[in-house]
This record gives C-alpha cells, structure tokens and sequence, in this order.
C-alpha cells in the first residue's frame, strides 16, 4: 500500500480540511479490514478507526511526512485494538464475577431457605400428633376446616382453634 504524498501529509499537518479527508479516506477501507481481521466487529472496527483517526488529527503537528505515515497509522490501529481488547477482557472479567456472586448469594439464599424448613419441620413435629394431623390436612393436603372435621370426627371450631395455636407455635418458634 502506497502512501499519501508529502504535500498531502503538509497540507493535513497544517490543518487543511481537504487534505484530512482525502487521508481519512485512503486508510479507511484497508484499517477497517485489518480490524475486522482481528476482532470480528465491523461495527467495532468502524469505531476503532474513527478514534486513531481522531487522535492522529489532535497530533497532527508531530507527523513527519519524511518518516512512514502507513506505519504510523497501522501501528496507532493495532495499539487501538489491543486497548479494545483489553477493555472487553476485563468487562468480561467483570460479567463472571458478577454472576459468581450472584450464584453464591443465591446459594446461601438456599442455605437459609433449607435451614428455615428444616428448623420449621422439627418445629411441625413438636407439635401435639392431634395438632399436627389438622395442620398437615389443611396446608399439605388442602382440606377444610370441613372436611377435616368430618374426617377426624371433631367439630370445626375445634379445627380451627388448634390451627391457630399450630400457627401461633409456628411464629412464635420461626423469629
């Protein structure tokens, strides 16, 4: 690849406009196929272009025209995507610690969860074979006051009082 003149490269180090376009364009197909070559994002490629030629344009006065302004241009790309790359490393970084922590919060939720139910089974077990029976029907079984009164041969108030004892214990014991 040729590369531009050196009245070219004055005019754009002195600031002529036409001169940075003509430049702008003569490396923008070529640096957007190194850089897709090398991260596989034309849309990233695109962005990485524009900024090495935003930096070049503010050091514009450094540039020697006598000196090989390819080189320099190829070289500014690949510093470009290797600070690309390394920025996307470390959010990824990021994503997977984040997600770490998020799994080991979730994991003592589960501890804590486990631990409860375990706490509140021993808790179900204390409670008198009477008390505990009308309990299990009601929240495991989903019978009603009704129903449960029919099938222990007990009346609903009966049921429905030694709920809310059963509930009260429960409570009381889980805090």
């Amino acid at each position: 690849m040729e590369q531009p003149d050196k009245n070219l490269l004055d005019g754009f180090r002195n600031g002529d406009r036409k001169a940075f376009e003509k430049i702008y364009q003569y490396y923008r197909i070529p640096v957007i196929r190194f850089s897709v070559s090398i991260i596989k994002d034309e849309q990233e490629a695109e962005n990485i272009y524009h900024e090495v030629f935003m930096k070049i344009l503010k050091r514009r006065t450094k540039i020697r025209p006598e000196l090989n302004f390819n080189s320099y241009v190829f070289t500014s790309v690949k510093n470009e995507i290797f600070d690309y790359l390394k920025a996307l490393n470390k959010n990824n970084h990021l994503k997977e610690r984040f997600w770490e922590r998020i799994h080991q919060e979730t994991d003592e939720c589960e501890q804590v969860k486990e631990a409860q139910l375990t706490k509140m089974e021993r808790i179900i077990e204390g409670l008198s074979p009477k008390r505990r029976k009308i309990l299990e029907m009601n929240y495991f079984e989903k019978k009603s006051y009704n129903e449960i009164a029919d099938i222990l041969m007990i009346s609903k108030n009966t049921v429905k009082n030694q709920l809310v004892k059963a509930k009260f214990i429960l409570r009381k014991e889980m805090e």
